[in-house]
């Protein structure tokens, strides 16, 4: 059997169950989560089909409502910035020999960044419960959201460490290189019309219950 590929008899729910204890070893910095990754398209493309079909909902929801440019240069920008992720790892994955390994490690990526969506509303409701009052103040959020980005940015160099077999420096390199090129996507959308700026959402303050 080619080594990354599909278990002979493999069920959905098998599969799913693989996918989740990976991406629960990779969050708490076990590399042996990598292996529960397979490394063929397939399974690439089994990574991609929640973005792709929140892409599609988020599209879909325009149709069905006033043109909304500034909606509409969200979901383009969200998509620009997936692609822009898997480009470039998968060029510096080939400028460091380690392409053979890029697709384990573009589906574990794609897998384990729903974590940081995880954990923030999950630090969001515990703040909420806590201190009702302080968990809406937009300091309060930005506290947890910078919390949440340093585990990203954590997250991001522990997988491309261990998925590419590369240093800890290029692993580095590679998350700066990525964030910074995406961080340029969303600065040419404030620059531009209609003037996209995602920060205005992050630090939104949370409705009031």
């Amino acid at each position: 059997m080619k080594s990354g590929s599909i278990p002979p008899g493999e069920t959905p729910a098998g599969a799913a169950s693989r996918i989740i204890t990976g991406t629960l070893q990779l969050a708490r910095g076990d590399a042996q989560g990598i292996e529960a990754f397979r490394n063929t398209p397939e399974a690439l493309l089994s990574a991609l089909a929640p973005s792709v079909a929140l892409f599609v909902v988020m599209g879909l929801s325009q149709l069905t409502q006033r043109f909304d440019a500034m909606q509409v240069t969200k979901v383009l920008i969200l998509i620009a910035a997936l692609l822009t992720r898997l480009v470039i790892s998968q060029l510096a994955a080939a400028f460091w020999g380690s392409e053979s390994l890029w697709t384990r490690y573009a589906t574990a990526l794609l897998w384990c960044g729903w974590l940081p969506v995880v954990v923030s509303l999950f630090a969001l409701t515990i703040v909420q419960l806590i201190l009702p009052g302080i968990g809406s103040l937009p300091a309060a959020l930005g506290v947890i959201m910078l919390g949440v980005e340093l585990y990203e940015l954590w997250l991001g160099w522990f997988i491309a460490r261990k998925g590419l077999q590369i240093s800890g420096g290029k692993a580095a390199g590679l998350v700066v290189l990525m964030n910074v090129s995406v961080a340029a996507l969303y600065l040419i959308a404030a620059l531009f019309p209609p003037h996209y700026n995602a920060l205005h959402e992050l630090v939104a303050p949370l409705p009031k219950s």
